[in-house]
């Protein structure tokens, strides 16, 4: 039997004895149906439409009836993340089921799809924005465009009210964007112990994520570069983030120095031991207790705990800008897209800004 679907049909105008009228397409079972509701001289636009909906109201019904009810929780689990953990990443999927889990299903996960509607969706946006940054407001936003869509694509609801929400003006401020200078760079390495120095060296003077560097083994190395082949997240051995981040890292002659000596301390052993090893080579070091008990507690001492992987990320996009290098090159290096490195890591000093306009100055008088 052939399942009835719920349908809107179609509404325009077409022109009939030089005047112009409603004309209804829809369709009743397989067969198209078409119908002119009045003259457009005599009958709104809304009016058509509520006569439209009328003819179809009998059909929608058993439409309706017939279809499958899901709760918000019952659709991520049955449809939604089946279809998305097929796509995303390990370490994308431990990200999004955790944040739809912190804020979607705890807050609105018992509610039937097909009765949420946008105020409801609104009014969680604002509620969030009360306690959360923009940046987690826009995720949650995009999220629910996409799981309505796909609710929508499986008949699920029969409208996407996610399709207009906007993110609030009034969101909690976002993390300030610290950024190292040379001397909080060097501060931070004489602190620090060999190991942790490299592993700060990696990511601050060649622009390496953390799990990057943790997923390094000795084949990757190179003369004057390693290869990015792998990362760590969350103790899971996974491929690298993006395409972009499959890359050839080049590395400064201190780097280079430092990693010599690090590999005299470490037994190099073949080409698939790893790096920085944990007591049991079989496996590297993680980068939580890395930081939190080998890295935080040295920073801390110098007024540096601020110096976290992302701030030394952030200072080698901003400091590669300030002397020049182009973002298509400070994005290669750092395995992103030259958006993200404009947008997100370089942080440009008020001190060039401050130039710049100057520069401007001289020109225009």
């Amino acid at each position: 039997m052939r399942r009835k679907r719920f349908q809107r049909g179609g509404l325009s105008t077409r022109k009939r004895r030089g005047k112009n009228y409603w004309y209804a397409q829809w369709r009743e079972g397989s067969a198209p149906k078409s119908k002119e509701l009045g003259l457009c001289s005599k009958m709104g636009r809304a009016e058509a439409e509520a006569i439209l909906a009328e003819i179809l109201q009998p059909q929608n019904a058993e439409a309706k009836a017939g279809r499958k009810i899901y709760t918000l929780t019952g659709f991520l689990s049955a449809i939604y993340l089946p279809v998305f953990r097929r796509k995303w990443k390990a370490s994308t999927a431990m990200t999004e089921e955790s944040r739809m889990e912190a804020h979607l299903i705890n807050d609105i996960g018992h509610r039937p799809m097909h009765e949420i509607n946008r105020e409801e969706l609104q009014a969680l946006l604002d509620r969030k924005a009360k306690t959360l940054g923009d940046s987690m407001v826009n995720h949650l936003r995009f999220r629910l465009r996409s799981v309505f869509e796909l609710a929508l694509a499986e008949r699920v609801v029969d409208r996407n009210p996610a399709t207009v929400l906007y993110t609030p003006r009034e969101c909690q401020k976002g993390k300030a964007r610290h950024v190292m200078t040379p001397e909080h760079v060097n501060q931070m390495l004489e602190a620090l112990d060999l190991r942790e120095r490299l592993i700060a060296r990696l990511a601050t003077w060649e622009g390496m994520r953390p799990g990057e560097i943790l997923a390094l083994q000795i084949g990757d190395l190179d003369s004057e570069s390693v290869w990015v082949r792998r990362r760590v997240y969350k103790g899971t051995l996974d491929t690298p983030k993006t395409k972009r981040s499959v890359r050839q890292v080049a590395l400064t002659s201190g780097t280079v120095q430092l990693l010599e000596t690090w590999l005299s301390f470490v037994q190099r052993g073949d080409r698939d031991a790893w790096l920085f090893p944990t007591e049991n080579p079989a496996s590297s070091i993680g980068r939580d207790n890395t930081w939190n008990r080998h890295m935080l507690p040295r920073l801390k001492a110098i007024g540096l705990e601020w110096a976290t992987f992302q701030v030394m990320r952030r200072t080698f996009a901003s400091l590669s800008k300030q002397i020049g290098v182009d973002a298509h090159t400070r994005s290669a290096q750092m395995g992103n897209t030259v958006d993200v490195n404009e947008n997100e890591y370089a942080v440009t000093r008020f001190e060039d800004r401050l130039a710049a306009v100057r520069r401007l100055e001289t020109v225009i008088q």
